[in-house]
């Protein structure tokens, strides 16, 4: 099993960026869900990672209410969100970015990385699609129906945005999951 790293909060992630950032290919770090063990937000730690020129990634489910998410320094090719773009903007409004996140956001621009993100428009007609794809699974579902419409559209936008079937499978188990236990998305 891969090593997974633990951080108290985002000073010491910070910090273990600054030491091993440029020498690290990616690790896994502890979050979780019900905040009973003191680890930094996924929030947090994204915000983190963006100052570094890192990204987040694949997340796993552990046990006892904890999950494993992946950070790795971003690729030269990688597309930036619409969502990182604007938190990197913030981030550099507060000072908080290093010259390894701005040299990242750099490069993204001279290679049309930057631009290449398009901010999905999910209309209540795919919501309600949606719905109906979900219906069957309690207490998903339910949940689904309790949560602001901006989760519910970011929900139906990231198992919409799949370009595969398979990919839009391995998406609603995600999703199926994350709603079984009353979370909006990462």
């Amino acid at each position: 099993m891969d090593k997974i790293l633990t951080f108290s909060d985002r000073q010491a992630f910070r910090e273990w960026l600054d030491k091993y950032g440029t020498e690290s290919n990616g690790v896994w770090i502890l979050f979780d869900k019900k905040e009973k063990i003191v680890t930094l937000s996924a929030n947090d730690a994204l915000e983190e990672a963006l100052c570094y020129g890192w990204i987040d990634g694949q997340i796993k489910s552990l046990e006892h209410n904890t999950y494993k998410k992946y950070f790795a320094p971003r690729l030269p090719k990688s597309k930036w969100s619409v969502k990182n773009k604007e938190i990197a903007q913030t981030l550099i409004e507060k000072d908080l970015m290093t010259q390894r996140g701005l040299d990242a956001i750099e490069n993204a621009k001279r290679n049309g990385m930057w631009d290449n993100a398009k901010r999905i428009l999910i209309k209540d007609e795919q919501i309600k699609m949606f719905k109906q794809i979900i219906q069957p699974h309690e207490p998903a579902y339910s949940n689904f129906l309790n949560m602001s419409h901006s989760v519910q559209r970011t929900y139906t936008g990231f198992y919409l945005d799949a370009k595969s079937d398979k990919t839009r499978q391995t998406r609603l188990k995600k999703i199926i999951d994350r709603l079984n236990s009353n979370l909006k998305p990462m």
